[in-house]
């Protein structure tokens, strides 16, 4: 299975890199594994992200798929658009993500806390909030 793992996360424009934001609604930022700020070229995950509470930071992978299987290439095309072709690329192939993990909700860092407490916090965001696709909840990381 192909993939690019990433964090997306809601902060304020003033917090520096990924310590936990103020609760009041910011950009919503996409980073890849190697720390690149992808957001620019998934304005579907983007605009999907609204739904998202603010101080909170997910980890998973970012997907693309082409008919009934997933597409590293179609992510790879994604990942690297630039100008109008962004939109179009989003529009046709369009990103999902699938979350396994929660570094931060509400703006508390959860880093240091067992994972079982991270999926149940996890487990309540996606049920208050009724995330649905775009996100996905990675059933295999159920405790």
């Amino acid at each position: 299975m192909s993939h690019e793992h990433g964090k997306v996360w809601r902060r304020t424009a003033a917090e520096p890199s990924c310590s936990p934001p103020a609760l009041a609604p910011g950009p919503v930022l996409i980073q890849s594994r190697r720390g690149a700020l992808i957001q620019a070229r998934f304005p579907d995950l983007v605009h999907a992200a609204a739904e998202l509470p603010s101080g909170l930071i997910l980890g998973g992978e970012l997907l693309v798929w082409a008919g009934e299987h997933l597409s590293f290439e179609a992510l790879q095309r994604r990942a690297a658009s630039h100008g109008p072709t962004v939109a179009r690329l989003a529009e046709q192939m369009p990103a999902h993500f699938v979350v396994f993990d929660a570094l931060q909700i509400d703006g508390h860092e959860l880093l240091r806390r067992q994972y079982a407490e991270c999926r149940v916090q996890l487990d309540t965001v996606f049920a208050q909030h009724h995330l649905a696709d775009p996100w996905t909840l990675c059933p295999e990381t159920a405790m």
